[in-house]
């Protein structure tokens, strides 16, 4: 076999026309667009076009699209966005990637050596314990491997994996452990972040799997583009869940944005789903012209901070029945620079975390508040609230931080 050609599948697929450059008859239809019917969301998605040697910058409400200005790409796959706003492109004929600087600059390219078909792009910090910076993972399919390319300057190295076969899609957890979609052995990989050894997640009948993203909440969504679907691997375990999304021929790249929304690269149709995190129906982002999606990327979320303020509270001990009363547990919930945040939950606990004392929804003031009544007469509870105090806690939600207070509480004798 020529380091060019692609093994004999089952099937013709996107990914095969990917690795060998020279697959004829690319869809090139159009799907008509709808609207987009999500909320909030990013300004912008990127989407790389395989065939036509470009990446758009599309905004997904409709509001307008352009391509990013490059120089000389041949079959893009690949993208990631860093903090800043800068592009990496797998510019997969080139056996390259390329950075383009979101000021303006113009286009680098990144200082790799030997790749063969790059793909998958993620950044994520280091697979050394003592490396806290950012650094990027190039998935180089035709080598059987991924590579680290440090962005302090470093010399890139190959991270420690097994039994890969052209791999493609890159994710990388908040943990900084790294996923990777084995292409050709069906399955996705773990490589862990403090250098642990390998280990397949556990799936169900994936085949030719390629995109991977993860959500705020650590799910991980697997384009299982074999079987023309997404699945989601749930971040506390469970059995995998199909995406609701119809229709969908040989899927590639996956991208969710801080909102949960989930965005597919539909390759087969030309075109970029959207599945709503609301539960809502899928849409088709307006995207004029598009042909033959591959990869996506979404600028990080930056969830603005949040502040909140917690006031004394009360506890009274009852022992007929046992109980103790908790009055006045109240916290004002605002943004960094003081506005009040509407409809957001707060949780009330004591100062470990450990007993929950009760929940409440903050009004046009953003303020929470509410009494509790422990089922117990406890000495030891009563002494750990009067000493200790309570703590009120915002979990947050996108595209706010979480945040926490303490405050003290007293006792009052019973009328």
């Amino acid at each position: 076999m020529s380091r060019f050609s692609v093994p004999v599948r089952h099937r013709l697929t996107a990914l095969a026309g990917i690795l060998a450059l020279c697959m004829a008859g690319l869809v090139s239809g159009l799907t008509p667009a709808a609207a987009s019917a999500s909320a909030p969301r990013p300004a912008q998605l990127y989407v790389s076009e395989y065939a036509e040697n470009t990446v758009l910058r599309v905004a997904t409400d409709g509001s307008g699209q352009t391509t990013v200005p490059t120089s000389g790409l041949t079959r893009p796959t690949g993208l990631a966005l860093d903090t800043d706003g800068d592009l990496y492109i797998s510019d997969t004929g080139n056996n390259r990637v390329v950075t383009v600087s979101a000021d303006g600059s113009g286009q680098d390219t990144v200082p790799a050596t030997g790749l063969s078909r790059p793909i998958g792009l993620a950044l994520g910090t280091g697979h050394e314990a003592e490396d806290a910076e950012e650094n990027l993972f190039i998935a180089d399919s035709f080598n059987n491997r991924v590579v680290e390319v440090p962005v302090d300057g470093d010399e890139q190295t190959t991270v420690s994996t097994t039994g890969l076969r052209h791999p493609d899609g890159l994710a990388v957890d908040a943990y900084g452990d790294l996923y990777i979609a084995d292409f050709v052995n069906d399955r996705v990989v773990k490589v862990p972040a403090d250098g642990g050894p390998q280990v397949t997640v556990p799936t169900t009948g994936l085949s030719e799997p390629t995109g991977l993203a993860f959500d705020r909440a650590g799910n991980l969504y697997v384009a299982d583009s074999g079987n023309d679907r997404v699945v989601k691997l749930r971040a506390g375990g469970g059995p995998q869940r199909t995406v609701p999304a119809v229709g969908l021929n040989t899927p590639q790249g996956l991208a969710v944005d801080a909102y949960g929304n989930l965005f597919i690269a539909d390759f087969g149709n030309d075109r970029v789903v959207e599945v709503p995190a609301d539960g809502g129906e899928q849409t088709t982002l307006p995207i004029a012209g598009l042909s033959s999606p591959v990869g996506l990327a979404v600028r990080p979320s930056h969830p603005a901070p949040t502040r909140l303020k917690a006031s004394p509270a009360t506890v009274e001990r009852h022992t007929s029945p046992a109980s103790l009363r908790v009055k006045g547990l109240s916290a004002t919930l605002t943004t960094a620079d003081g506005a009040p945040l509407r409809g957001e939950t707060v949780s009330f606990t004591d100062t470990t975390g450990a007993h929950k004392l009760c929940t409440a929804v903050t009004n046009a003031q953003g303020k929470a508040h509410c009494d509790a009544t422990l089922r117990t007469g406890s000495r030891a509870r009563y002494d750990a609230l009067r000493h200790n105090g309570y703590r009120a806690t915002y979990a947050g939600d996108a595209p706010h931080q979480p945040s926490s207070a303490a405050a003290p509480v007293r006792a009052v004798r019973r009328s």
